[in-house]
């Protein structure tokens, strides 16, 4: 299993999953440089070593333009290129994700939004390309800022009759990525989810006994950002009500780790772990979904969670009390 690292708290006693040394950016970076150095021309040679600069070398994400976010996308878009070379790439942006300065980067790709394009292609990449898309997004969550970007919930357009957002596109990672046969994916795939999951939520509070069609209008509701743990110490009175991007991210993410948990014998501690403890989170914001979920994928929670480890057992118990409560 890759080692975990932790980078911020996303609450008083969570803080959110990166990989670091799994990494190494010098010598990925002199793997790029043999595979496409000839190739280039004088202008993409310049991209090249700024590029060096702020990966390897440490210098200022003033040294990152928009030269060289066209130069990462082309080499990203042109499926011709050696496989390698989008490979070692994305090692190097999951590299560079760690780093306080690097959301500014990400910003400069508003317009075309290639670092989000290229993961939207999950399905159809190769293995080595998945860990390295997957690695990439949960490493962005190591700033505030990369988080928030990850989870922008904005739509955009694929093409001419396509919309997506960001968000979409980190959830279908992370939900492909656990769900697959490779355990460096489910690694990375739980890790995403779990990020997801502890991430600060933007949520309305509202009393349960005003949550009617009839009674929402006459309440004062104050929408803003809400703690993992605000959430998860409300009071049984209060229900939190998010944005429906949110709430359809959360089923999605809900369904593929039940299908995880359903499919895979055996499964290492931690990533159980890390997926109980997101069903936990979710279970105060779509405890119905939740319920449904449970019942389409059709497995047996009580049978395959119990007795893995002393805080698998609690998160166990803190999601069966959520969900009894929710149906009465």
């Amino acid at each position: 299993m890759a080692t975990k690292s932790f980078s911020r708290q996303s609450s008083v006693s969570d803080q959110l999953i990166t990989f670091k040394d799994v990494l190494n950016p010098r010598s990925d970076f002199d793997q790029l440089e043999r595979l496409i150095l000839s190739n280039l021309d004088e202008k993409e040679k310049i991209c090249l070593k700024d590029f060096k600069k702020y990966i390897v070398k440490g210098e200022g994400v003033w040294v990152l333009d928009q030269q060289i976010l066209d130069f990462v996308a082309g080499l990203l878009e042109h499926r011709s290129l050696n496989l390698d070379i989008r490979v070692k790439l994305l090692r190097l942006l999951a590299a560079a994700a760690l780093r306080d300065d690097f959301w500014s980067f990400l910003q400069m790709d508003r317009k075309n939004r290639t670092l989000m394009r290229f993961p939207n292609l999950f399905e159809n990449l190769t293995v080595e390309e998945q860990k390295g898309v997957a690695l990439f997004l949960v490493n962005t969550f190591s700033t505030p800022q990369g988080a928030d970007w990850l989870m922008y919930g904005s739509t955009w357009k694929l093409d001419e009759e396509t919309e997506t957002s960001n968000v979409k596109i980190t959830a279908k990672v992370a939900g492909y990525s656990l769900v697959s046969y490779t355990p460096s994916l489910q690694e990375y795939g739980s890790a995403l989810i779990y990020n997801i999951a502890l991430k600060e939520t933007k949520a309305l509070s509202v009393p349960k006994n005003k949550y009617t069609e009839e009674d929402l209008p006459t309440v004062d509701l104050d929408y803003g950002t809400v703690s993992n743990q605000d959430i998860m110490e409300t009071r049984e009175s209060t229900q939190f009500v998010t944005l429906k991007v949110y709430n359809d991210v959360a089923v999605e993410l809900s369904m593929a780790t039940l299908k995880y948990i359903k499919k895979t014998k055996n499964p290492p501690e931690e990533v159980l772990y890390r997926c109980m403890k997101s069903l936990v989170k979710f279970s105060y914001i779509i405890p119905n979904d939740i319920l449904h979920c449970v019942a389409m994928v059709q497995v047996d929670l009580d049978t395959l969670i119990p007795g893995n480890s002393a805080r698998i057992d609690a998160e166990m118990k803190m999601l069966k009390a959520k969900l009894i409560k929710s149906t009465e």
